[in-house]
């Protein structure tokens, strides 16, 4: 006989927490240590309290261990203490190599996101302070994973007979690629997350089922223990007595009531008083944010700017911002995901509206409501005061915010799978595409790709013996330049070199600069193997605000990290060069721009159709500014040519040069459109003393091919009116 299978009878409340765990792994694997918020004093709070037995205390002189987090509540640096002492970490000062030129909290910008320099990213060293850090990674994954599993019981204390609803809701948490992040990281946030959301459901069946004397101590607990993990626990007191005070005027039960408030205060004297005398005792003050705000640094901003300004960021990093405020996801996920909340809140609308009469319903969404408002406002009072727009930071009121979501998604007849399917496919995704080509190491070649430039010049034993840059082209404002150098290092090195890649104008002034070491940061000279020929891949970014009108080059250089001079350059002969350039065309900002001003004398000649002499100017008895506009595009190695004769040129007549200046266009003409102008300058040398009136001769010639252009004059000549030359100081 057969059993039917009853698809009501499924093990649901374990498909998420299983799911989160697993696709959780895979950020385990994805991002190194260290590569989240705040990782490295996390793990020097822990590695503190695990070598000395003893709590830090907020100081500069350790600073570069634990910095602002010895303010924090130790709960959570007490337990994975004990994780720490279980392993051999005796290497971890080498372990723990910075990258000085690390980009931290500036998402725009490219490369340089690991904070560390990693031996091996991938695979994972597993061994020592490595093998360490990974046990507090999983054991903060499996907190992490409680919470999951709570929200699931919330939603289904709140809706429990809509199995969809509570799906709906969980999904909002499991597949957030952000709290993914966050729950393999080191972070307090997870502990207090986890015990938060535990509360909440506690606190949910107590408004569904009335008080009761073992979940009141239950909640007291999780309060007190929430609070002594990070001081936004705290806000689960006021937002747990408002249900007990909603639920004593709807009830009566006095002795509940009494119940639930008298264990809270409690447990917090016993479990949490001692802390807030230690913070009195050494800081003078009862929470301890005055001091870890003097030490992590204050701000002065009003409400409306931080609200305008910083709500897209805090969006963003709820969602998902990777690495050290460092790695942004596809722009797309971030506006499918704004606008899910925003039909989330306008369906919550509905839903209060359609359940005005339901008294528990009411009471269920306020709770949340009141949580989430409260811990709000103290976020928002916290980054009054110091940068915290952070995303991370609302994770203990995610119960909140992924039911009321999931409230108002269900009553607008959102399918629960419309939006857990492509959440959970994106987080799965999302640290393959974003997070792991961070951090790779650059691949090592046999030898130089056919497809690359070979070239042949080193700095001291750095070789650069190939590149990959695209054919010269017209850049401007916000355009991306893609690079591929590929390094051979001579011998080994135990100084650190620092590398730059510069987009310089004509006049050598720098549009755009990548300071790094190789790799984008990953791989340090000091860690380079001899002889191996390494593929270092770099997109240099100009500046959307850059302005420039100029052929341009990309300069390539090394100097000793941190304050060395340029290291020469020199070719394989030996020969030393100035500098390594590579043409890369021509840079042009859009921008209008005057040519000579209004005393330039005008002018309309046009020569080969297609460059029209707009203006030119005469000044300090020996320069010559010529103003020119393209009629049509035109293409070649054009010049203009100046000539100034001793008398009027005849055809068929001895003529004598005076002197000549011929010159370029700023920018190339091949990158230039009908339309745009440009001016030519044109200094003539002359003999000390001189003084005499000449005529100016002016064209345009291809050196190429040693051919003027045609213009409607005796030689394609452009005769300008005489002109008195002096060589005297003016």
């Amino acid at each position: 006989m057969h059993r039917r299978i009853t698809w009501h009878k499924l093990p649901y409340h374990l498909l998420h927490p299983l799911a989160f765990f697993c696709i959780g792994l895979i950020y385990i694997y994805s991002a190194p240590h260290f590569e989240a918020s705040d990782n490295v004093p996390h793990v020097g709070v822990i590695k503190w309290v695990a070598e000395t037995r003893s709590l830090p205390v907020q100081s500069a002189k350790h600073s570069h261990l634990y910095a602002q987090q010895a303010s924090q509540p130790p709960l959570y640096y007490l337990l994975m203490s004990f994780v720490w002492s279980a392993f051999d970490t005796s290497d971890f000062d080498q372990f723990l190599q910075l990258n000085p030129l690390a980009l931290v909290g500036d998402p725009e910008r490219l490369g340089n996101r690991n904070l560390i320099f990693y031996r091996q990213p991938y695979p994972s060293n597993l061994s020592g302070s490595s093998l360490a850090l990974y046990a507090i990674r999983l054991l903060t994954l499996g907190l992490a994973t409680i919470t999951v599993a709570a929200i699931f019981q919330s939603a289904r204390t709140v809706i429990p007979d809509k199995l969809g609803f509570a799906f709906l809701a969980t999904s909002l948490a499991t597949f957030n690629p952000m709290f993914l992040f966050i729950s393999t990281s080191i972070s307090n946030d997870v502990l207090v997350t986890t015990l938060a959301s535990i509360a909440c459901w506690l606190a949910l069946l107590t408004l569904r089922h009335g008080f009761d004397t073992r979940r009141s101590i239950m909640l007291a607990l999780l309060i007190a223990l929430a609070t002594l993990s990070k001081l936004s626990g705290l806000v689960l007191a006021p937002a747990v007595g408002l249900a007990g005070l909603w639920l004593l005027l709807r009830t009566g039960d006095r002795r509940g009531f009494i119940i639930l408030i008298g264990a809270i205060a409690l447990a917090c004297l016993l479990l949490t008083g001692w802390w807030f005398l230690r913070n009195i005792a050494l800081y003078d003050e009862f929470f301890g944010t005055n001091t870890m705000l003097d030490f992590f640094g204050r701000r002065k901003i009003t409400l409306l700017p931080l609200l305008t300004e910083e709500f897209e960021g805090l969006r963003i990093s709820y969602w998902g911002l990777f690495g050290v405020h460092s790695i942004l996801t596809n722009r797309i996920h971030y506006l499918l995901m704004d606008a899910l909340s925003l039909i989330g809140v306008i369906g919550l609308i509905v839903f209060l509206a359609k359940n005005r009469r339901d008294t528990f319903m009411l009471s269920a969404a306020g709770f949340l409501a009141i949580y989430l408002a409260i811990g709000s406002a103290m976020l928002i009072w916290w980054t009054l005061q110091t940068s915290a727009s952070i995303g991370r930071l609302l994770f203990p009121f995610m119960t909140s915010i992924c039911i009321l979501l999931a409230l108002g998604l269900r009553t607008l007849r959102i399918p629960p799978l419309l939006v857990a399917l492509p959440m959970c496919a994106f987080s799965i995704v999302a640290p393959l595409v974003y997070i792991i080509p961070q951090y790779h190491h650059p691949p090592q070649v046999e030898q130089v790709p056919d497809r690359a430039t070979e070239t042949y010049v080193r700095w001291s034993d750095i070789a650069l013996v190939g590149y990959e840059a695209p054919a010269p082209a017209r850049w401007a404002p916000g355009d991306e330049i893609p690079l591929t150098l590929y390094w051979q290092p001579l011998k080994a090195t135990e100084a650190l070199h620092a590398l730059f890649i510069s987009l310089i104008n004509a006049d050598g002034e720098s549009l755009a600069t990548i300071d790094t070491f190789p790799g984008w940061g990953a791989l340090p000279t000091t860690r380079w193997e001899d002889d191996a020929i390494y593929q270092d891949d770099y997109i240099l970014q100009i500046p959307k605000d850059a302005e420039g009108f100029s052929n341009v080059q990309l300069h390539i250089g090394w100097y000793p990290f941190p304050a060395g001079a340029n290291i020469s350059p020199q070719l394989e002969t030996g020969e030393p060069i100035r500098a390594y350039t590579i043409p890369i065309g021509a840079f042009v900002d859009g921008e209008t721009r005057e040519t000579l001003g209004a005393d330039a004398t005008k002018d309309g000649t046009v020569f080969g159709e297609s460059i029209r002499l707009v203006a030119w100017r005469f000044s300090e008895g020996r320069v010559l500014e010529l103003a020119w506009q393209l009629t049509r595009e035109i293409a070649g190695d054009l010049r203009v040519f100046a000539i100034v004769f001793k008398d009027r040129f005849q055809l068929d007549e001895p003529f004598d040069i005076v002197t000549q200046a011929d010159g370029l266009p700023p920018v190339h003409l091949d990158f230039l459109l009908t339309g745009e102008s440009f001016t030519t300058r044109h200094e003539f040398p002359l003999p000390a003393a001189y003084e005499g009136e000449h005529s100016i001769y002016v064209g345009w010639y291809n050196e190429g091919i040693g051919q003027r252009l045609t213009a409607p004059y005796l030689q394609n000549m452009l005769e300008l009116p005489d002109i008195a030359f002096s060589a005297l100081e003016q």
